[in-house]
């Protein structure tokens, strides 16, 4: 199964919560640890995210060219950032609860046709 792309926004969104200021690298290891399946999330899908999100005004950047190697853009949450983290945060616990019970819907369903069940 391929990776939800769904949850890239609030992965991507508490990764870079969770480091503060961050390069797209830097949030694509973070949020490699937070992938909702082991297929993981692909970079391209982490930077297309943080475009979106810059351009809703979630997180605001700025170049690095002060290290050794190629200028790196830093990220980081803007205050309507943290605010739409904490929507996704209240989305996630209701798609949680519904998640739960289509789950119970499953295994009840897989143990009823399970071999001596039928």
């Amino acid at each position: 199964m391929g990776n939800l792309y769904r949850f890239a926004e609030p992965i991507v969104l508490v990764s870079l919560a969770q480091l503060g200021t961050a390069h797209g690298y830097q949030i694509a290891q973070e949020a490699e640890r937070l992938a909702v399946t082991h297929a993981g999330l692909d970079v391209a899908v982490i930077y297309r995210t943080l475009r979106r999100l810059e351009d809703e005004g979630y997180v605001t950047s700025t170049w690095d060219t002060g290290g050794p190697g190629p200028a790196r853009r830093d990220y980081v949450l803007t205050e309507t950032g943290w605010g739409h983290l904490h929507e996704w945060t209240e989305v996630l616990e209701d798609f949680l609860k519904s998640l739960s019970v289509v789950l119970d819907h499953c295994r009840q369903t897989v143990q009823k046709h399970a071999p001596g069940n039928e």
